[in-house]
């Protein structure tokens, strides 16, 4: 049985879904060995869905032995919440790098940036890993895996006090639907906004030119110590990436960059992506060829010196845990380290974890069967299903040693098995009908479920989705049904004199949320008009292109407009029967209010309309 006692240490990240701990692993022998171990947060821990994808990392990572990739070791329970064993990167990630240059004081009146060519050397190493990761083939069969990390950050770069360079963090991974068990669904966009790129964000398919995208935009940042995708909020930001907005050249922001490194950021962050590097190898090889070329004598040696320099506080606190860890007197049981002890198992790709029935509902595939089939080398340690085999295994046995006069009793107990087998059977093929016919209703809904309805106050009001013009551009009243595309979309309501409100909205594979009503403040001083008619035939009423309509005839010839903004050049057409505009009167409004508002009398017979009151006009 394998038994793995851990000590958790200091959290040493943490993110909405997991934390991060420096922690310890004591093997049977006594030998004590750091490890990082990442586990889902408390709250999340009987979440199947954030417990399969902490599985699929954990085969993600153990599938990549490289150099410059944080090695998983396996995935084990502990203190209730699933957990990943990862090797232990004495060091820091690249963002409290950055953050400590930034940090520092300007000596003379300059800023400090990280050199040139440790930027280059730290994405090219990053670039050779994850180009590795890119290409990695199974083992077995030779199929490519497809793996594209769709996270790449900042963060997500480790740097060791011996400058080494090391991607972590498979965790939102693509990888081929055989390899693993949960997918992202179509709509849904995984990762941090500011280096998503516009096909990531918008939602469609990611290859290795995603990532080439998100490590460029990290080369871009390190280079002029500053963010390339900010703003005040998420949805701007969503459409700063999307259209790829650029804030200026990099030489503005540092003066130190010559024209060849900018270029190669630049083909790196192009919008699309048959214009940038085709592959993570070949970035890395341009990268390579300019330190050749311009910073021959870079290595990891200059990058390890950097860095010890620069966050020499953080290295002597961080040592300091280490040993307050390896020291630790305090080691725990097997039983209080492991609520799954009798279950413990390690991910590797001779084991699996236990067989059984799953049923994966998405837009493009419907699986019913098992997760993984169990290799016949493969081993699983006390899992509950070895647990039942033993049972069944050891029941002949028990009844041999039954007394005869029991003998009909147990041949009771022995036909059992075979009407469990013809019950699950029967399960299963309920299964099946089940799942076919939720599939197909959940296909039909599916297709029309990117519609959305939104509702304002005050109506009408003009619609943006992604920056582009619903209904072209015209008043349209609430509610309205709206159509959006998968992924993330911003959504824009407006109305003059009103504020301009925003939402982000994820289809989440075409079944939305519905927002809240939304509800407009007021900016403006508003002045009320009132509109008069004296015709013999009903007619429409539109006031400033559709920011007000209403239906006016002989018996309803008084409207109201509350809310136009004082001193706004106004104008109404009046629209027959026929759809034809008959008439259209131009109004100022000027220190009106409900008591004494602007008039505007219309008289379509006499092909002319009459403003009186607080404000001016002409027809």
């Amino acid at each position: 049985m394998s038994i793995k006692p851990y000590i958790l240490g200091q959290v040493v990240a943490r993110g909405g879904m997991a934390e991060v701990y420096r922690g310890l692993h004591v093997g049977q022998d006594g030998f004590r060995r750091l490890v990082a171990i990442k586990r889902i947060l408390p709250h999340h821990a009987q979440n199947a869905e954030f417990t399969e994808m902490f599985k699929d990392e954990a085969h993600i990572g153990q599938r990549l032995q490289h150099a410059n990739i944080v090695k998983v070791e396996g995935f084990d329970i502990i203190d209730g919440s699933a957990s990943i064993i990862m090797e232990f990167v004495d060091g820091a990630d690249l963002r409290s790098v950055l953050s400590a240059i930034e940090n520092k004081r300007p000596s003379a009146g300059k800023r400090h940036f990280l050199p040139n060519a440790l930027c280059a050397y730290i994405i090219a190493e990053a670039a050779r890993g994850l180009h590795y990761a890119h290409t990695r083939r199974d083992d077995i069969t030779g199929k490519p895996l497809n793996i594209v990390h769709r996270d790449i950050s900042p963060q997500n770069l480790l740097i060791s006090w011996e400058g080494e360079v090391k991607i972590t963090d498979f965790g939102i991974a693509a990888a081929d639907r055989d390899f693993k068990q949960t997918e992202t669904k179509a709509g849904i966009v995984k990762g941090k906004y500011s280096y998503m790129s516009p096909e990531q964000i918008s939602g469609k398919k990611c290859d290795a030119r995603t990532d080439v995208f998100a490590l460029s935009v990290v080369l871009w940042e390190m280079l002029a110590m500053r963010r390339l995708f900010t703003a005040d909020n998420e949805i701007d930001v969503i459409e700063m990436v999307r259209h790829c907005k650029i804030p200026g050249r990099l030489k503005d922001f540092n003066p130190n960059i010559n024209e060849e490194l900018e270029a190669i950021v630049m083909r790196g962050i192009t919008k699309d992506p048959r214009k940038r590097f085709e592959s993570m190898e070949s970035l890395e090889k341009t990268l390579r060829a300019y330190l050749a070329k311009h910073h021959s004598s870079t290595s990891g040696t200059d990058l390890s010196s950097y860095i010890k320099d620069a966050l020499n506080e953080k290295r002597e606190a961080s040592q300091e845990e280490m040993r307050k860890i390896l020291t630790s007197t305090q080691l725990p049981t097997a039983a209080a380290n492991s609520s799954t002890s009798k279950q413990s198992r390690e991910i590797s790709m001779d084991d699996a974890p236990e067989t059984h029935a799953t049923l994966t509902v998405g837009r493009a595939r419907t699986n019913l069967g098992t997760n993984i089939a169990t290799p016949k080398t493969a081993t699983i340690t006390g899992s509950p299903y070895s647990s039942r085999q033993r049972q069944q295994s050891n029941q002949p046995d028990r009844l041999r040693n039954t007394p005869h006069s029991s003998r009909n009793r147990n041949s009771n107990i022995q036909s059992a098995p075979n009407s469990n087998h013809f019950l699950i059977l029967i399960a299963m093929l309920t299964l099946v009908i089940f799942a076919g016919a939720f599939f197909k209703n959940y296909r039909n809904a599916a297709k029309q479920s990117l519609m959305l309805t939104i509702r304002s106050t005050p109506s009408p009001v003009r619609i943006k989705i992604n920056e582009r013009d619903h209904a072209g551009g015209r008043y349209v009243a609430s509610p309205a049904k709206i159509k959006l595309d998968p992924g993330l979309n911003s959504v824009e309501i407006s109305r003059p004199g009103y504020t301009t409100e925003k939402r982000l909205i994820n289809t989440n594979d075409g079944i939305p949320k519905q927002p809240p009503s939304i509800r407009l403040k007021t900016t403006e001083v508003f002045a009320p008009v009132r509109i008069q008619y004296n015709g013999t035939e009903p007619v429409l009423v539109s006031v400033n292109d559709g920011f007000f309509k209403t239906q006016m005839s002989p018996s309803a010839n008084v409207a109201q407009v509350q809310d136009i903004a004082h001193a706004q050049a106004s104008y109404l057409v009046v629209i027959n029967a026929e759809k034809r505009a008959i008439l259209r009167c131009n109004f100022t409004p000027l220190n009106s209010s409900e008591r004494r508002p602007l008039i505007v009398t219309i008289t379509p017979q006499a092909a002319g309309c009459e403003v009186s009151g607080p404000g001016k006009g002409d027809h």
